[in-house]
């Protein structure tokens, strides 16, 4: 079945459908990358006080401070 088929099925589709379809696609993206969620969760749980940022670095980092990187 090529792509445009597919498209014209799920243009037929009631939204409730298309809804369903839409977050099954985001389930089959998340675990074609299960290995970098799971580093993202581990940085994200690190509560080491050295490797994070405060609130002012960055603001600094992200350039929306008048302060000098």
């Amino acid at each position: 079945m090529s792509i445009e088929a597919i498209k014209s099925e799920l243009r037929a589709l009631p939204a409730e459908e298309r809804q369903k379809l839409m977050a099954f696609l985001v389930v089959l993206e998340d675990e074609a990358h299960a290995e970098y969620a799971a580093k993202l969760a581990q940085r994200i749980d690190d509560k080491s006080p050295g490797r994070w940022l405060t609130p002012e670095q960055c603001e600094r980092e992200l350039g929306l401070s008048d302060a000098p990187k």
